[in-house]
């Protein structure tokens, strides 16, 4: 159950269930990969910068800013030919299984996003100014606190404001576009 009360203060509860955790878990994947667009921008990047840097450096001798940047070159070639999201991340392991089958509370007002999670003596509480990035899928909303650290918040658990109003009520309050992706 979910409302919009006076002065802007939104709240919900719900059960994290499997396809909650499952759409979570297809985000973060989306998110930690690489686009092939920008692969290929990385790949010609680094493989021309590497060939201009050794070359200088053959050319010219040792150079300590030719070496770096030569470095950097080839680490560009390892990011673009690596594979990117495929890396392994115990994240959504433990978002699993701290998360799977427990009751949730949200409370989002002008103070910030407070969570209760069953089972929890403590309340995870942030400030606007501590998110620092939104995203959404047709299915949740995810504010990330830090590190790996995210809110998960179910679209239909906010009901009587509305997801939309939930939206735009946090992109104001920090400032901050929701970063859209498809699970």
């Amino acid at each position: 159950m979910a409302d919009k009360q006076a002065g802007g203060l939104f709240s919900a509860a719900f059960t994290y269930t499997d396809a909650v955790l499952s759409d979570f878990e297809a985000m973060y994947r989306q998110k930690k990969e690489i686009s092939p667009a920008m692969r290929i921008v990385l790949g010609a990047l680094g493989a021309v910068g590497a060939v201009y840097f050794g070359y200088m450096l053959y050319r010219d001798g040792l150079s300590l800013t030719r070496v770096g940047y030569a470095l950097i070159c080839a680490v560009l070639l390892v990011v673009a030919l690596s594979g990117g999201g495929r890396r392994p991340d115990e994240s959504t392991a433990k978002y699993r299984k701290y998360y799977q089958d427990k009751q949730a509370t949200f409370k989002i007002d002008e103070n910030g996003v407070e969570m209760h999670l069953e089972g929890q003596k403590n309340y995870a509480r942030s400030k606007f100014k501590e998110i620092y990035g939104l995203f959404d899928t047709d299915m949740c909303f995810y504010f990330v606190i830090k590190g790996k650290a995210y809110y998960i918040l179910p679209r239909d658990s906010v009901q009587g404001a509305g997801p939309e109003e939930l939206k735009k009520y946090m992109e104001k309050k920090c400032a901050k576009r929701f970063l859209h992706y498809e699970t």
